[in-house]
């Protein structure tokens, strides 16, 4: 936990240091953006419990929330110096938005399973 600190410490630093000027490239500040937020949202360790499945959950939404709005810059960017018909947008942000809800939904689904099984054990 400690290691990840400073690793996060050190990447704000790097970004911060001397106020660089502002990229006008969206591609450019979308991967800063990208990069602070997973910075700024490191995973807390699973112990086997139905509560550490769901905080991983979350983290693993904000991280796919973060990587999404990257994406969509980069295809964006994409489309604007390339063939309109080469990039389909809006078929990238659904395939997206299917591979973030299923894989957020695997986990979920498993904290619910483990869930019950805690409370059978409690009785």
């Amino acid at each position: 936990m400690a290691q990840a600190d400073s690793i996060t410490m050190a990447i704000r630093g790097l970004m911060s240091r001397g106020q660089p000027p502002k990229s006008t490239n969206p591609v450019h500040a979308a991967h800063a953006e990208f990069v602070v937020a997973l910075a700024g949202n490191a995973p807390h360790p699973i112990h086997f419990y139905a509560a550490d499945l769901d905080d991983r959950a979350n983290h693993l939404q904000k991280a796919l929330a973060a990587l999404h709005v990257y994406v969509a810059a980069i295809t964006a960017d994409l489309a604007q110096n390339i063939p309109a018909a080469s990039v389909d947008r809006l078929y990238l942000d659904q395939l997206f938005e299917q591979f973030s809800s299923d894989a957020l939904r695997v986990i979920r689904n498993g904290a619910a399973e483990m869930r019950v099984r805690e409370n059978w054990r409690a009785l």
